[in-house]
């Protein structure tokens, strides 16, 4: 019996380490493809329990809001002015729940008359949106909408005052035809009701009513939705008297966006020189940044932001720009033969990021400054003339008689214009450099002269051996130079006012006063002439002066400036 149990349990057979890796490498698999379809399911499940609390919330505001009285029925700051806050977030079981209500004015176009409607507020739209995080991903996966319409009990009231009605559509129009554009929100930033809130619903426009009369500025601002307004007409005023419903139109649209390569035509390699790049737009005047060495020669899209798109949807325009690069001929698309860009987008939001800008290398530069405040002279004419040394020995009665004769060429050699940086570039041949030992008879050795005008300023000497090339490198006396500087002494006294919004944008319109010696008292409006956002105040005497900007029915922020000579530049940004 004892030999059959050991016999019995010596043919048993276990698994081998081999069979356990090879199990278990199944087993993973299975698992590994099973996951993608478990997270699936795990966040339907989730978005779908989010979304049902989400619309339960909605209803719940909803019907808070429907319980108040009519005259609180409104956002705080808005129009409807009421007591219900724009933006509240809840937590509900970890998670935070954002909810946003619009409450807007509805005009029943059934009691309009000849189009008209005398009392333009029928009844209030309140429209509560409540979005929540996803489970995994934390952005919005989860979303309810509710809408309501609430109306006053009996006849409809007539407000004390005046309205204006805020109109926005899509600027690119698809087939010729406007769209309107909802949820943008418009502010009254000024006058005697302001500031105010209202959102735009279904038709695009948003309604403030019952305005005291007065002059008011309307700004959107469609950023939340990714969207910017047209440059030409992002506020506009509005004079409302009683009884008058006024109606200003805005243009938003997703911007476009500009990526620019900068390449040495000689080399095709990127370059690495800091310049400037002046953007040429059909609305606002032109862009102006700096780019350095370290970008290396990559506009980003970051550099001029977005654009207002212009193309077959916005037809009649296009945008152009110049490139100054340091050690480089100045570049202007528009008088490229064959241009990497002809200025317009596809469509809105379209990033342009394939436009390579080949420069031309220059051997010499001349740059041209205000000689009292430094900056740079733009439109300065710089003349260069070829100055020629010549060793001439003569026989004469006390022996031989050697010596250097100079002369000036009678016509310059090259002629150039200072750009936005100050600087004008030339191609210009290497010079016959001196003789390394003992002159001789006839050698000789050359050197350029340089004589510079500009509007405004005091015309330059002829600069005798301002600077010579040699092997391509401009030389002066203390070795290698980028370029040889001119200042220029002015002989105007001026005061240039620029208002810019934040981003840089030209504010048009604003009123500007000077007050100085001898009683001086002019006003202008920024924008009325000359460049855009830019009040410009010529023919001054010698002194202290003051500017103040329009806000509201006050002259505000001073700035006062010790008038000498040339042009002083005031900014207001705001």
């Amino acid at each position: 019996m004892r030999r059959w149990r050991l016999k019995r349990i010596k043919d048993q057979q276990g698994l081998s380490l081999l069979e356990v890796m090879v199990s278990l490498a199944v087993l993973l698999t299975i698992a590994c493809a099973s996951l993608p379809l478990l997270v699936f399911v795990t966040e339907a499940s989730d978005a779908n329990a989010s979304r049902l609390v989400a619309t339960k919330l909605a209803s719940s505001v909803v019907e808070e809001i429907r319980a108040l009285p009519y005259n609180q029925v409104g956002l705080i700051g808005g129009n409807p002015a009421g007591i219900v806050p724009h933006e509240t977030t809840r937590e509900i079981s970890g998670r935070t729940y954002t909810i946003r209500t619009y409450i807007m004015w509805v005009d029943d176009p059934s009691d309009d008359v000849d189009g008209q409607d005398p009392l333009p507020y029928d009844y209030k739209q309140v429209r509560v949106v409540v979005t929540a995080p996803g489970l995994f991903s934390g952005t919005v996966t989860a979303s309810a909408e509710v809408r309501t319409l609430v109306a006053q009990e009996g006849e409809e009231e007539a407000y004390p005052g005046g309205n204006v009605r805020a109109r926005v559509w899509r600027g690119w129009q698809v087939n010729g035809e406007r769209q309107p554009v909802a949820n943008v929100r418009v502010d009254l930033t000024q006058g005697p009701d302001a500031p105010q809130t209202a959102w735009t619903g279904t038709s695009g426009a948003a309604l403030f009513a019952s305005l005291r009369e007065g002059v008011y500025v309307l700004e959107p601002d469609p950023s939340l939705l990714g969207m910017i307004t047209h440059p030409i007409n992002m506020e506009l005023e509005a004079e409302v008297t009683q009884g008058v419903t006024l109606e200003r139109e805005f243009e938003v649209e997703y911007p476009c966006w500009l990526s620019l390569e900068l390449r040495n035509s000689q080399t095709g390699a990127l370059i690495s020189s800091p310049g400037i790049i002046i953007l040429h737009t059909p609305f606002s005047g032109n862009i102006e940044k700096q780019f350095t060495a370290e970008m290396n020669g990559v506009i980003d899209k970051s550099l001029f932001g977005g654009l207002w798109p212009v193309g077959e949807g916005y037809p009649g325009y296009s945008y152009g720009f110049s490139v100054m690069a340091k050690g480089y001929f100045p570049y202007v698309l528009a008088d490229d033969e064959a241009p990497p860009w002809d200025g317009s987008f596809a469509f809105p939001g379209q990033h342009k990021k394939d436009i390579q800008v080949f420069l031309d290398p220059a051997t010499a530069s001349v740059t041209v400054n205000d000689a009292n405040t430094g900056a740079p002279i733009v439109g300065a004419t710089v003349n260069i003339y070829l100055h020629t040394y010549t060793y001439v020995c003569e026989e004469g009665e006390s022996g031989t008689q050697c010596g250097w004769v100079d002369a000036c060429s009678g016509a310059p050699v090259s002629t150039g214009h200072t750009r936005a940086d100050g600087r004008a570039d030339f191609n210009l041949p290497d010079n016959d450099l001196p003789p390394s030992g003992e002159p001789e008879d006839g050698d000789r050795y050359t050197v350029y002269c340089v004589k510079v005008t500009a509007d405004g300023y005091l015309q330059s000497e002829l600069i005798h051996n301002a600077f010579w090339v040699a092997g391509g490198q401009q030389m002066t006396a203390g070795g290698g130079v980028s370029s040889y500087s001119v200042n220029l002494v002015p002989h105007f006294r001026r005061i240039l006012v620029r208002t810019e919004r934040t981003n840089g944008n030209p504010r048009n319109q604003v009123r500007i006063r000077v007050e100085g010696p001898g009683g001086y008292l002019v006003e202008k409006r920024t924008g009325s002439e000359g460049s855009p956002g830019e009040a410009l105040f010529s023919d001054l005497a010698a002194g202290l002066y003051t500017v103040y900007r329009r806000s509201g029915n006050s002259w505000i922020d001073p700035r006062v400036v010790d008038v000498q000579a040339g042009e002083y530049t005031v900014v207001y940004r705001y």
